[in-house]
């Protein structure tokens, strides 16, 4: 699934800036710069934040969140929330599928994981699930995504780890006051009400706000050419007994279902016909989506080679993807794939074939080969290309770029390190030091590979925060902070409510200007300035500090999850500010109300989670809310052999729906 994360948002988040576009990254060190020449800084204070501790664990981290995805820990998160199966075996009325409920299944799981794992690549990881999700369900993922951004930045705001600026905030606050101390959990007695109180907007106003985008995912790169792949259903495939449409075969990009073969008979690939094992699926594929043939689960290449069958779900680290055209004079010509013993030749099988401008609709196995012929195939072992390259059987050699084998029989380990570094961090061990030890652990058990560990490392984000904190430094130094406090302090007075509200403004409103990492470094020292000149407790400023570093909703840029969702959502910036716009402000309300009353804040929790269990039912029924098509769902237990398609053949295509 990472794999099609990638592919699905790669373009687009490719395309958000362009070289007349001033990038996050360019804004923050082009500023750095400009205060080396008037001695502002000097070097070594500018450098300073690329030996940071926080900089240093969220590198960590990021090797941390590899792991996971690495092993499927997030894959089997994301299958389990979009299951369509149910434990009943009644019909299910259309509010089931209300838009309210779905919210709810993956936000409030999203919001729990973004407290623990980072928002980015847990966001990453869910676009393309929540794709899948959508066509099922008949709800536009414009509907979903923005909230999906929005959940994951909430849960972030429950412990310190949840995000990088918390840990930034964090950083800051020790250097500037030593004796300064927060547990891993003390940010969410804010973020927990806060929280509640995002989702309870989000349930009662999404369906209403958001815009409808139900042609808006739309393949970014997606190559011309047309694969002819054949897969069979295995008996313990999580496909078995669905129907086409609730295994997510409907509306994918570049992925075309043509026909079901059932032994003799051949099927029409209808949303409701039921896909049963050993079904044998026809696809056109183009190569930029066969990787998405690797997360279905449960499906074999279908050859006619005897020997045991290879599993696109259980590929190991030593398999890799390639691709081969045939050659003109290449011994392959004019012979049936499954008569060439690839296996044993090669240490290779066939996924799938192209012709140039010719749909092939034959088993791989009676493919007769033709010269110009691609074929895609799985290779065991990484030196398939270096050792066939001069191969005279091939024209061309080359691996697929974009695929990387998901370990699944290494997801328990992978939690049960991660959930160490949880306890530990809680019980006052460095994060830093929990978090090397994660990464460590995760290599020993082969859960991550060095070379991923190294890719995993996003360096752009990782200088921006560094080069975020010599900008601070420079505030202090040049006694602009002292400014804009004085400033801060003349609109708001002396009281302590009128200094977090105007923090927590300020601090938004930089937020959705530039990034909220630049944000909370320009001011966590205008914070502490405010915070000492009034002799007040700073806790209540770093909670303030973390809560509107995370809420930035308003625009597309406030937050690096926003700008996630922005291309596969099909979004408009005005869609930002029409569906972000009030739960700024209702959250503006709820977090400064919180921070003031912190000691009440479990009473805050319960009122909010009371009023939300009571209000979901009751928006669920709304007609905005609801799926378009009155057709009623029918989940996988009332599947029977009764509503099981029948066969057609060239002169009578039949379709038996699902429901009699």
């Amino acid at each position: 699934m990472g794999s099609m994360a990638h592919s699905l948002f790669n373009g687009s988040h490719a395309g958000g800036y362009d070289g007349r576009t001033c990038t996050p990254l360019s804004c923050d060190v082009g500023t750095l710069i400009l205060f080396l020449p008037p001695k502002i800084l000097t070097l070594e204070q500018a450098l300073s934040g690329f030996a940071d501790k926080a900089v240093l664990a969220i590198a960590v981290l990021f090797i941390v969140a590899k792991g996971v995805e690495q092993s499927g820990g997030l894959e089997y998160v994301s299958g389990f929330l979009f299951s369509t199966k149910s434990s009943s075996k009644q019909r299910v009325s259309k509010s089931a599928n209300s838009m309210v409920w779905v919210l709810m299944k993956f936000g409030v799981p999203v919001a729990l994981l973004s407290a623990f794992l980072a928002n980015i690549a847990l966001v990453a990881m869910m676009i393309p699930a929540i794709v899948q999700f959508s066509a099922k369900v008949n709800i536009a993922p414009s509907k979903m995504l923005m909230p999906l951004s929005y959940a994951a930045l909430l849960g972030g705001t429950l412990t310190l780890i949840g995000t990088g600026t918390n840990l930034i905030v964090l950083s800051m606050a020790a250097k500037g006051l030593p004796q300064f101390r927060m547990h891993l959990f003390e940010i969410g007695i804010i973020g927990l009400p806060v929280t509640v109180a995002g989702l309870l907007y989000m349930i009662a106003v999404s369906g209403k706000l958001l815009p409808d985008h139900h042609l808006a995912i739309q393949a970014t790169s997606i190559n011309a050419r047309e694969y002819n792949a054949v897969l069979v259903v295995k008996p313990t495939s999580s496909l078995a007994r669905k129907t086409v449409q609730q295994a997510g075969l409907v509306g994918q990009p570049g992925l075309n279902l043509i026909h079901i073969e059932r032994g003799t008979a051949t099927f029409q690939p209808e949303p409701d016909i039921v896909i049963l094992p050993k079904d044998r699926l026809h696809f056109g594929v183009a190569i930029d989506a066969i990787l998405s043939l690797t997360q279905l689960n449960g499906l074999a290449l279908s050859e006619d080679e005897g020997q045991q069958q290879v599993d696109l779900n259980r590929l190991n680290v030593n398999q890799c993807l390639v691709e081969a055209v045939v050659a003109n004079r290449s011994p392959m010509v004019h012979k049936r794939v499954g008569d060439l013993k690839l296996r044993s030749s090669y240490q290779a099988a066939i996924v799938a074939v192209h012709r140039h401008r010719t749909r092939l609709n034959s088993s791989i196995g009676d493919i007769s080969l033709e010269a110009g012929d691609s074929l895609l195939m799985v290779a065991d072992g990484s030196e398939f290309v270096s050792q066939h390259r001069n191969n005279s059987s091939f024209a061309l050699v080359a691996k697929l770029p974009g695929f990387v084998p998901i370990q699944r029989s290494k997801a328990g380990i992978a939690a049960v390190i991660v959930l160490g570094m949880v306890i530990a961090s809680s019980i006052g061990i460095e994060l830093l030091t929990a978090a090397l030890f994660s990464a460590a652990g995760l290599l020993l058990t082969k859960c991550l590979t060095p070379r991923d560990a190294m890719d995993s490392i996003d360096l752009p984000v990782l200088i921006m925060i560094a080069a975020a904190f010599g900008i601070s430094v420079a505030m202090v130094q040049s006694g602009a902070a002292n400014l804009i406090a004085e400033a801060l302090m003349g609109l708001a007075g002396t009281s302590k409510s009128g200094l977090i509200s105007c923090t927590y403004i300020a601090t938004t409103v930089f937020s959705l200007a530039i990034t909220n990492n630049a944000a909370v470094t320009i001011m966590f020292p205008v914070a502490l300035a405010a915070a000492q000149t009034g002799n007040l407790d700073f806790h209540p400023f770093v909670y303030t500090l973390m809560m509107a570093a995370s809420a930035g909703f308003m625009t597309p840029t406030g937050c690096p999850t926003n700008f996630m969702v922005y291309g596969p959502g099909g979004y408009k910036f005005a869609d930002y500010m029409v569906y972000g716009g009030p739960m700024q402000l209702w959250l503006l309300f709820v977090t400064i109300g919180v921070t003031l009353t912190s000691h009440w804040w479990w009473l805050w929790s319960l009122a909010l989670l009371a009023l939300t269990v009571i209000a979901t039912p009751i928006f669920a029924r709304q007609p905005w809310n609801l799926p378009p098509t009155n057709r009623l769902v029918l989940e996988d237990e009332d599947v029977s052999i009764a509503n099981i398609a029948t066969p057609y053949n060239d002169e009578e295509q039949a379709k038996v729906p699902l429901i009699p």
